[in-house]
């Protein structure tokens, strides 16, 4: 027996168009509200407690493992180290002519230091410096299987340090973790000594002294050599200067020459007088008439001509009322009076004899040739000095020649020996560097010992918000998965859109 409705009995309800039930259908299909929800919770309600208890209790349990058994506290240890271009960056030339290298770049120097540091060499000493029961005792009661513990601490230590450039700047961050805070700092700071030591291996080149004393040596020989060369050859020849000797020869041979000219000059002059005597000779009669008287008259003649040159003389610094004027025109009276008395007691005692004016051409013709001759002989003198000296220049200039090649073997092997020798100097400073550990790297903070954790735990007030975010999460999740695997209806409304008919009469069930 059904039971009765509170309400009377509606009437049969009139037919409905399918317009109207597609009306009535579209409005109910899609309303899903607040009521759904909330009728869905009330109605799972017993479940959605014990969910959400059960739920937060496993979240607490989870955090309390996580906080007691998984969660380790990490130390990071820190260490800024400042990177600059020192000696070290600065390899010896072993070239006397090397290619131009570039300087390396700030940026290129900073990557290089930091593969250093990160490299596994330094990794693996400072295990064994710092030993493995320090930094991971774990691994020495429970070794891995098949790797030592020094094997797996340099894996540890991989994964744990991170060398860091700071952008913009030649400053390298060296930071590591680890559970044990005082071994963190004692890690980051043997393995900052550590690089300073092995970068000086790095840049160091232990045979470039020996191969430049070696050259050195080789050099200094050269120039000992070349050096003694020069002095047995400035021996042999037994020249000061060779500007000097090579000034007097020329100005010898510029002397030389002009004296030549000049010599040459002057036989064409006496060759050009002797051509005039014979044309004299040729017009002058060898024989004249004339005898002692003749001479008598060409010596009071020759007499007349000196006093009237001496009077000349005389006028010339004294004036026409001096003595010795007079004395010198008296002279001249008596000898033209005794010309003229001469002239009348000689006109019949004529007789021939030898022109006086031929005898005397003669004798200059002579005297002339004799000094033709004796210019030429001094021209071919003067010709062959004058080849001797070009033959002496010619030598100097070969010398010269000699010499500066020597000089300049001298000066080569002397730039060389000193080039080597001051780049030997600089290796030999540069190894005394390294020998007492000056290094071009500073450390600007070194590594302390950390006081907090880099993981700290957070506030316990997050993991109880945690855990029931987790429960009430759950269990109204839960709640909801339920009520959407269900095969019947519930509500007037999950029936419309179920069956997509229009819900006449609800009757509650009561049971």
């Amino acid at each position: 027996m059904h039971p009765s409705p509170p309400y009377p009995a509606p009437h049969a309800p009139a037919a409905l168009t399918p317009e109207a039930a597609a009306l009535m259908i579209g409005r109910y299909s899609n309303t899903v509200g607040v009521r759904d929800y909330l009728t869905t919770i009330f109605k799972h309600k017993y479940k959605i407690l014990i969910a959400f208890l059960v739920l937060t209790l496993l979240a607490s349990a989870g955090i309390v493992v996580y906080l007691n058994l998984i969660y380790t506290p990490l130390f990071e240890a820190r260490s800024l180290v400042l990177v600059k271009s020192g000696w070290e960056n600065r390899s010896p030339e072993l070239s006397l002519d090397p290619g131009r290298v570039p300087a390396a770049r700030e940026h290129d120097l900073v990557s290089s230091e930091v593969r250093i540091l990160q490299s596994r060499d330094l990794k693996e000493r400072v295990v064994n410096t710092v030993k493995v029961e320090t930094i991971y005792p774990h691994l020495v009661k429970n070794p891995l299987p098949g790797i030592t513990p020094n094997e797996a601490a340099v894996l540890f230590l991989e994964k744990n340090l991170t060398v860091t450039p700071a952008k913009n700047s030649n400053v390298v961050e060296v930071a590591y973790k680890n559970e044990n805070p005082a071994a963190a700092a004692a890690v980051v700071n043997n393995l900052v000594n550590l690089y300073i030591d092995k970068r000086t291996e790095v840049y160091r080149d232990p045979k470039s002294i020996m191969f430049l004393d070696k050259k050195t040596e080789e050099y200094r020989r050269n120039l000992a050599e070349s050096e003694n060369k020069l002095k047995v050859f400035k021996d042999q020849i037994e020249i000061v200067s060779f500007d000097d000797q090579r000034t007097a020869l020329i100005t010898q041979r510029s002397t030389l020459t002009g004296t030549i000219n000049s010599t040459a000059t002057q036989i064409q002059e006496v060759q050009e007088r002797i051509a005039e005597l014979d044309k004299q000779m040729q017009a002058t009669p060898k024989t004249q008439l004339g005898g002692p008287a003749t001479e008598r008259r060409a010596e009071a003649e020759s007499r007349l001509l000196n006093l009237q040159l001496q009077e000349k003389e005389l006028l010339s610094r004294f004036k026409e009322d001096n003595r010795l004027v007079a004395n010198v025109r008296e002279q001249m009276q008596l000898v033209k009076q005794y010309m003229e008395t001469q002239t009348s007691r000689d006109t019949a005692s004529r007789t021939s004899s030898a022109d006086p004016v031929y005898q005397d051409l003669q004798k200059q013709a002579l005297q002339n040739r004799a000094e033709l001759s004796a210019l030429k002989v001094r021209k071919a003198a003067l010709d062959q000095e004058l080849t001797d000296l070009t033959r002496q220049l010619e030598t100097l200039a070969s010398h010269e020649s000699k010499y500066r090649e020597l000089q300049r073997e001298v000066t080569n092997n002397e730039e060389r020996y000193r080039s080597y020798r001051q780049r030997l100097e600089e290796t030999r400073i540069y190894d005394e560097l390294e020998r007492q550990k000056m290094s071009s790297v500073s450390v600007i903070e070194p590594a302390s010992v950390p006081m907090l954790p880099a993981n700290p735990k957070k506030p316990t007030i997050l993991f109880v918000a945690a855990a029931l975010a987790v429960g009430i999460g759950g269990a109204v999740g839960l709640a909801f998965l339920l009520e959407f695997l269900k095969r019947g209806v519930t509500t007037p409304a999950e029936a419309e859109r179920r069956l997509g008919l229009p819900v006449l009469v609800a009757v509650p069930y009561k049971s």
